[in-house]
């Protein structure tokens, strides 16, 4: 049909042109509605009205008119003049030749209101997309202080830790990574091996900074979680057989057990339950 390709019109017509087509779409299908209705006006004025004196003087001399044939006439013709008959309410109100010359049925209308939802004139250029502002982070380095004092069993446990080569890797913005270091206390930390993950801080598209977001290189290899304890086995040199606890904030008996395991001792139960002891015993030579 004439509208079938609006979307088509819409993507490489003009858009002068598609206005210019837009007003022959709609008057084309104004000018054939009139035209059916103009049809149906001058066949009801065609007909011959009698008065009654004349028609009961002349009903017996005149042949009775035939009605037309409903078959010869065309099923659409039947259909519209049934439409324009039925129209604007429950009553057959008739088109008048003014009506029908200058106005708009509402079928013409509702033809119009179609066109115009489908044929969409564009409303000028696209605007470019304005670019995403870029996400600025500055966060400077700055060492975490611990306030608490350690007991004796800290300061056991770390001694031990730093006499096994044991590190402990973490970032200054850590929470559970500065919750560790407030467990074993001040002097404590003294003796532990602490390493910082981010030394000069966190900057990204910051003014004035180099973009730091990832660990620096003297933590590679462990940061799948902080705070991260690692103890090298006994005999094994640095980075290359090493045990370790990751992610958990542990007391100094914990960590003072870590150091046992990575010289060897096992764990046993019965042992635990029956001396009182850690119940950890030295491996057998």
């Amino acid at each position: 049909s004439e509208f079938a390709n609006s979307s088509l019109l819409q993507r490489h017509t003009p858009r002068a042109a598609k206005h210019d087509m837009l007003e022959a779409m709609i008057s084309s299908a104004a000018m054939h509605t009139t035209a059916l209705a103009v049809t149906r006006s001058v066949r009801s004025n065609n007909r011959s009205y009698r008065t009654r004196s004349a028609t009961q003087a002349h009903k017996h001399e005149s042949t009775p008119e035939t009605a037309a044939d409903p078959s010869m006439e065309r099923p659409e013709q039947r259909a519209m003049e049934a439409r324009l008959d039925d129209g604007g309410g429950g009553g057959g109100s008739h088109l008048t030749r003014r009506s029908a010359a200058f106005g708009f049925t509402s079928a013409a209308a509702g033809l119009a209101a179609t066109i115009a939802a489908n044929v969409m004139l564009p409303l000028g250029p696209a605007r470019a997309a304005e670019p995403a502002e870029k996400k600025v982070v500055a966060v400077p380095y700055t060492p975490y202080q611990v306030t608490s004092d350690s007991s004796e069993e800290s300061i056991a446990t770390a001694k031990a830790l730093k006499a096994a080569g044991a590190r402990l890797y973490g970032a200054f913005w850590c929470e559970n990574c500065n919750k560790q270091k407030e467990v074993l206390g001040k002097q404590a930390m003294e003796y532990v091996n602490y390493v910082e993950c981010f030394p000069n801080g966190v900057y990204q598209n910051a003014p004035g900074h180099e973009d730091f977001t990832k660990p620096d290189q003297i933590c590679e290899g462990y940061t799948s979680a902080w705070p991260l304890w690692v103890v090298p086995k006994d005999g094994a040199t640095e980075g290359q057989d090493e045990i370790g606890i990751q992610g958990q904030i542990k007391k100094p008996k914990e960590l003072l057990r870590l150091v046992k395991e990575a010289k060897g001792e096992k764990f046993d139960p019965l042992n635990y339950f029956t001396t009182g002891n850690d119940g950890y015993t030295a491996p057998s030579k």
